[in-house]
């Protein structure tokens, strides 16, 4: 059943139906991004791409918990600060990828914590400008939609 969206067409999925997510634009002092490069498993979503660290929302489960929980779990991190940044919504039934909706964070690395990081999730990270990332054969889409959002925000607020 599809629901009909406010431009009066109709959505590929029902209302209600969306998954809560959220991501980290995880800034190295040098402001490239830190990506997480997802498991290579079939019971991961986008397996073996290249991704924001992040998540699912849990019920009752505000978006900031979700990722303090989510880096906590992911890379035995805890931010001493955070901005919200961007959301971003998502469908790619053809790609059995259920409908999205992600909150996206900035979170500026300080100097050390990229050496105190303890990654428990994902199959590797690296640092990517966003050249080195659009070069990527497999990088989840709408986490390189927030980085390149971010690269031309940051362009427009220098001046």
């Amino acid at each position: 059943m599809s629901s009909i969206g406010s431009a009066g067409y109709e959505l590929p999925f029902p209302a209600g139906s969306v998954g809560r997510h959220v991501g980290a634009l995880l800034i190295v002092p040098d402001g490239r991004y830190l990506m997480q490069l997802r498991d290579d498993r079939p019971d991961v979503h986008l397996a073996g791409e290249w991704g924001l660290f992040g998540g699912s929302v849990e019920p009752g489960e505000s978006f900031a918990a979700a990722l303090l929980r989510e880096l906590h779990e992911e890379l035995s991190f805890a931010p001493s600060r955070y901005a919200w940044f961007t959301e971003l919504a998502f469908s790619c039934p053809d790609a059995n990828v259920p409908p999205g909706h992600k909150t996206v964070f900035e979170v500026r690395l300080e100097q050390g914590d990229l050496e105190r990081m303890v990654q428990r999730e994902g199959a590797g990270r690296r640092p990517f400008d966003w050249l080195q990332l659009s070069a990527e054969p497999r990088v989840v889409p709408w986490d390189a939609c927030a980085v390149l959002i971010h690269t031309r925000w940051a362009r427009w607020h220098e001046g």
